[in-house]
């Protein structure tokens, strides 16, 4: 098994290999895309991140359990996921919100890879674009099929790397961070199908307010 990071396009670039190789066989090869908690990087750092409370969605749910109304298919329970993690550390529950899921959906389609390290989908500069608030993102990929629970157990994982009394990261804690920051209050996710790339099975979830401001904790 072995972990890939991808930085964010406008932070360093850095390749981090939790195996001599990786290899698709029996278990697939999980990647993680993700930002440092103290990069900068779209207007979500720097203390520039948007804290406007505007709702956007058309319809939005909360989850505990099984899927929830607002879930595609394939990625069901990863709302309830998101929001376990969260109770975990007395934070109040994530909603659906289904803008923030069609950003996530269109970004998927495109299959953007220009980035290093080849094979997986890039972060979405855009992604705030046409959202009233800075939009955050963790992006999960494997060379096969997993599932919404599956991410999110990935970025959690990260909790091990995360130092909260000096609020740094030993190796790589942005998608941790994301799911207990605790000002965000949405989030909405897509699968990014890829067949071209090497991780060709993504999940790919926009959040909003974004998280991982510069100098902040995230809870």
């Amino acid at each position: 098994m072995c972990i890939i990071v991808k930085m964010g396009h406008s932070t360093r670039l850095r390749l981090l290999l939790l195996c001599g190789a990786c290899f698709s066989l029996a278990a697939a090869c999980t990647v993680r895309e993700a930002r440092d908690v103290d990069d900068d990087d779209d207007g979500g750092a720097g203390g520039s991140s948007s804290q406007t409370t505007v709702a956007s969605g058309s319809g939005v749910t909360t989850g505990s359990g099984g899927p929830d109304p607002g879930e595609p298919p394939g990625l069901e329970g990863i709302l309830a996921a998101h929001n376990d993690a969260r109770a975990a550390k007395g934070l109040n529950p994530l909603v659906w919100d289904e803008d923030l899921e069609a950003i996530a959906q269109a970004w998927g389609a495109t299959c953007t890879d220009n980035e290093a390290p080849a094979g997986l989908i890039d972060h979405n500069a855009g992604r705030s674009d046409t959202y009233p608030e800075y939009v955050g993102e963790n992006i999960y990929a494997s060379s096969g099929q997993s599932s919404g629970p599956a991410a999110v157990a990935a970025w959690m994982s990260e909790e091990a790397d995360y130092d909260y009394d000096t609020n740094s990261c030993s190796a790589v804690c942005g998608h941790y961070t994301q799911v207990v920051w605790a000002d965000t209050t949405k989030v909405g996710c897509a699968i990014a199908n890829c067949p071209s790339l090497q991780f060709s099975w993504g999940v790919v979830c926009n959040y909003a307010p974004g998280g991982n401001v510069s100098g902040q904790r995230p809870y």
